[in-house]
């Protein structure tokens, strides 16, 4: 009885594991004139996705940070501050599950910086 209890709840916990935290893939995706999409899907199918309207984003970096003995890069999204035109409001994390190596992250980060480049230099018309 204890025993099947134990594997009842074991499996239930995989089964929660597998769909609310394994991230199999992540993508970026960036529209210069309407802004980025984050989509990631997890194990289980299921698919969270988040939206960044192009007005809002700031600029993409690439930032470092000290975990453990090593220094790990990740991408980065700076969000507008509506109060005050040159601070930043956020920091919006783009890669939370996978760690790319620094060389992905820089093509990455030369694309969306061609994007972002492109969307500044043709400015929409009201």
């Amino acid at each position: 009885m204890i025993l099947s209890a134990a594997i009842f709840i074991t499996l239930i916990g995989l089964l929660g594991y597998l769909h609310f935290v394994k991230i199999d893939q992540e993508t970026l995706l960036i529209i210069d004139s309407l802004g980025i999409q984050m989509t990631s899907s997890y194990a289980s199918g299921k698919e969270s996705t988040t939206f960044i309207e192009m007005g809002k984003v700031k600029d993409v970096i690439i930032n470092e940070a000290i975990y453990m003995q090593k220094v790990i890069y990740y991408l980065c999204i700076l969000l507008n501050d509506p109060m005050e035109p040159n601070g930043i409001s956020q920091v919006v994390p783009v890669f939370q599950s996978a760690k790319p190596r620094l060389d992905c992250l820089i093509e990455v980060y030369r694309s969306c910086q061609e994007i972002l480049a492109h969307g500044k230099a043709t400015p929409t018309s009201p």
